[in-house]
């Protein structure tokens, strides 16, 4: 195992440069305080020392060409939990879990749990934290509040693209009230005054009647042409934005979801986003994630966040599935909120330093 330095000013920074520099073989082994230098550390907050360990060993011909053989240092996080009454399951070979009555009490452990986490990734944190700092605390809790945030920073997906700026119809799917409207409106906003273009709307009936007034009356002042029926030869002119507003479907009726789907069957090529209400039970989003999922959503745009205070408790439901979060949206006002999801940024509102 090689080992190196790297400095940085946070801890997204530094994982961005171990990635940059040593790949997804790079394990984080130590994170220290560096205290700036001269009259400057009187104002200057002190930057991060990050020790990366590197695997020397040489790839043998069974390794995939490819594909690390070492797990990065956030693997232990992504293993499946153990199912009630398995006794005889042990944990994967070279797990770094601790038993969680072996620990010693965590001074972190009620701040995590008030934030929202739930008892899954709180215990995966409180296992990392006890190996990190095996021998003894820092000073100082924000520290450890530091080595969590960027363990569970490093884990969210980062969008891979603005949506915002896809130039082929893009479809907000979601059940009643979720805010694909309101969303809709914002969207339409964002392209006229932020981008300078005009949007085609495609406001489209779905199990029942789309009667949308508002959406009808936001594209009148911004200038946004409206049709009641999909182009299938595309929009004019072309590389015109297409936005396509359907009725929400109650996902506890499987009959209406299959005549949903079939009927977003039907439509010319289009990219698909989920949208959820930020302020629903975790429980209630799960079953609505389950249920679009076959419908292959590329993303979930999280709305009402403006009326939600616990963004812990939506980090587990990102934490938790393969979808990845690409935009965020907040209260009513238009344009208003209305922001590419950031996970460093997203995190930084679940653990304020």
């Amino acid at each position: 195992m090689n080992t190196f330095s790297i400095i940085a000013d946070s801890p997204q920074e530094a994982i961005e440069k171990a990635r940059e520099s040593f790949g997804p073989e790079a394990i984080i082994q130590e994170v220290r305080k560096q205290p700036r230098q001269g009259i400057s550390r009187i104002w200057k907050q002190p930057r991060l020392e990050l020790i990366i360990g590197v695997p020397s060993r040489q790839p043998s011909e069974t390794d995939s060409i490819g594909e690390s053989t070492t797990p990065s240092f956030f693997d232990v996080y992504k293993k499946q939990h153990l199912s009630e009454g398995s006794a005889q399951d042990k944990s994967p070979e070279g797990s770094c879990d601790i038993p969680s009555d072996s620990r010693e009490p965590s001074r972190i452990e009620p701040m995590l749990r008030k934030m929202g986490l739930g008892d899954y990734w709180v215990n995966q944190l409180l296992d990392r934290l006890a190996i990190r700092f095996k021998d003894g605390l820092p000073d100082f809790v924000t520290d450890e509040l530091a080595f969590c945030r960027s363990l569970l920073t490093e884990q969210l997906k980062e969008p891979q693209s603005d949506p915002r700026e896809a130039n082929h119809p893009i479809l907000l799917m979601g059940s009643p009230g979720c805010g694909k409207t309101t969303l809709l409106c914002k969207w339409m906003a964002h392209q006229v005054f932020q981008q300078q273009r005009n949007p085609e709307i495609w406001q489209l009936d779905g199990n029942y009647p789309n009667t949308a007034e508002s959406l009808v009356l936001y594209a009148e002042m911004l200038g946004a042409s409206m049709l009641r029926y999909p182009r299938n030869d595309g929009p004019e002119p072309p590389n015109t934005p297409v936005l396509i507003d359907m009725p929400g479907v109650a996902i506890e009726d499987q009959s209406q979801l299959d005549a949903y789907e079939k009927r977003l069957e039907g439509l010319p090529e289009h990219d698909r986003y989920l949208v959820i209400n930020a302020c629903y039970a975790n429980r209630l989003l799960e079953n609505q994630i389950k249920a679009f999922m076959p419908m292959n959503p590329k993303g979930i745009i999280l709305t009402h966040l403006d009326e939600e205070r616990s963004w812990g408790r939506l980090a587990n439901l990102l934490l938790g599935t393969n979808c990845p979060a690409v935009l965020l949206s907040g209260g009513q006002k238009i344009p208003g909120t209305f922001e590419l999801f950031r996970p460093s940024r997203f995190m930084a509102n679940v653990m304020p330093l």
